[in-house]
């Protein structure tokens, strides 16, 4: 299916899923920025990379009860109709034949096991852990705009797997966010203060790691929305409850495995420390205990796990109404908001952000390739506006038109009379004119 092709195409939606991924992927980045440097019981919360991905998939979890409301209200609604339609046919007095289907050779599309959606689940699940352990060693700002680099993998996949073109004017969208991304990790190597940012080449390293995860997330899910019978609901659903159902078991493996005789950077690296100096991978009890007795981080981890749910279901209908890559390109306009809310509010200790020229440029460069690339800005030189979705409809509409103008030409040129075409007809009558006079002597 086309990633840039004609099809009916809602521009006032797209508008309105661009407007709110932006929005709730900008709170989810940084209330998990927050969670992360709120700080109880002598220890800092950011060690608790495993608990904060796991309120990512409880929050995609909270899909699955508005799918099942929406399979109900099927369900009832057919159930009515089945009601009326009885009703008519006794007081008609006799079952009236159903007429014969239009579209019987139309197929439809196939309904896939909800076990298909552990393939997303597991990509997510090691996407947004690596993604966890990333945002330690990057300014939030500088970790939002490193995100971006799983649109190159993204476009790679697609192309590949799905099949979509890439056009021009999105090869020169794509080209600016990659050049950006370049200028922006250069700023973090050379500039980034180490308080805030403990490693950029660590944290750019494991970025990249996670991107390969996510992008390949992302062209799975247009595969199962585009060829599939699936609700967005279904899918971002079934992928919260196979994450909980995996972490799960995760959480209880990693609580009783201790990282106490592990390197002291191994340990701080990967594992989580308590109140009394015990490392283990994950520390689930003493997570919740930091929450009870600091009632901030709870609050704080509920709102992330709620922003997570409206971000995925705005990001899984915007892969249905575009595509996966327009889904990564939009992803990266957030960097603004993250960026903005760092450099003038600092919630909590080690969230502040300097302004740096060279970052400065590189987001420029980002945002120009996102508008670009999703057609927002149009480029009338060297054919790049020759692809894009307004052109290539009309070029469609255009031909359609002329297809039917040739249809009604020959059919006007072509018409049967008593078994002879309408042109050979003519011909002869013109070959034969029949005038009064001929008539009269006839």
């Amino acid at each position: 299916m086309s990633d840039e092709g004609p099809k009916p195409f809602n521009k006032f939606l797209l508008y309105l899923l661009i407007i709110l991924m932006v929005i709730t992927g900008s709170i989810n980045t940084i209330f998990n920025k927050i969670l992360q440097k709120l700080k109880t019981l002598d220890q800092l919360f950011e060690g608790h990379h495993w608990i904060i991905t796991y309120g990512m998939f409880c929050g995609e979890l909270v899909s699955i009860f508005f799918y099942a409301y929406i399979v109900y209200k099927r369900k009832k609604n057919m159930v009515q109709q089945k009601l009326i339609e009885g009703q008519e046919n006794e007081e008609e007095g006799e079952t009236l034949p159903q007429p014969p289907s239009e579209n019987k050779e139309k197929k439809n599309p196939p309904v896939p096991t909800n076990l298909i959606f552990a393939i997303t689940a597991g990509c997510d699940l090691l996407a947004t852990t690596i993604n966890t352990f990333g945002l330690t060693y990057l300014t939030t700002s500088m970790f939002q705009m490193m995100r971006g680099l799983e649109l190159f993998f993204v476009c790679l996949w697609s192309k590949i797997f799905l099949k979509n073109p890439i056009y021009r004017h999105a090869v020169l969208g794509i080209g600016c966010l990659i050049f950006g991304l370049g200028l922006v990790g250069l700023s973090a190597v050379l500039f980034d203060d180490k308080n805030v940012a403990k490693n950029p080449i660590v944290g750019i390293i494991l970025l990249c790691t996670s991107q390969f995860f996510s992008s390949t997330e992302y062209v799975f899910q247009e595969k199962f929305i585009k060829h599939y019978d699936v609700h967005p609901f279904q899918l971002v659903g079934f992928e919260g409850l196979w994450g909980v159902l995996m972490y799960t078991i995760l959480l209880v493996i990693f609580q009783f495995v201790s990282c106490d005789s592990w390197s002291k950077s191994l340990k701080e690296g990967i594992c989580s420390v308590d109140d009394e100096d015990n490392y283990h991978i994950e520390d689930t009890k003493f997570a919740f205990r930091q929450m009870w007795h600091r009632k901030t981080i709870l609050i704080v981890y509920i709102f992330y796990v709620v922003s997570i749910a409206l971000y995925n279901i705005v990001g899984i209908n915007l892969t249905k109404l575009v595509s996966s890559t327009a889904r990564a390109v939009v992803d990266t306009v957030r960097t603004v908001f993250i960026w903005l809310f760092f450099l003038f509010i600092h919630p909590v200790e080690g969230t502040k952000e300097k302004f740096r020229p060279l970052q400065f440029v590189g987001f420029c460069f980002l945002v120009f390739g996102t508008l670009v690339y999703n057609e927002i800005v149009v480029l009338r030189f060297w054919n790049l506006d020759y692809y894009t979705r307004d052109n290539i409809a009309l070029r469609e509409k255009n031909n359609k038109m002329k297809d039917l103008k040739d249809t009604d030409e020959e059919g006007r040129l072509y018409v049967s009379v008593d078994g002879k075409d309408s042109t050979a007809n003519e011909q002869e009558q013109n070959n034969n004119p029949v005038t009064e006079g001929n008539e009269q002597n006839i």
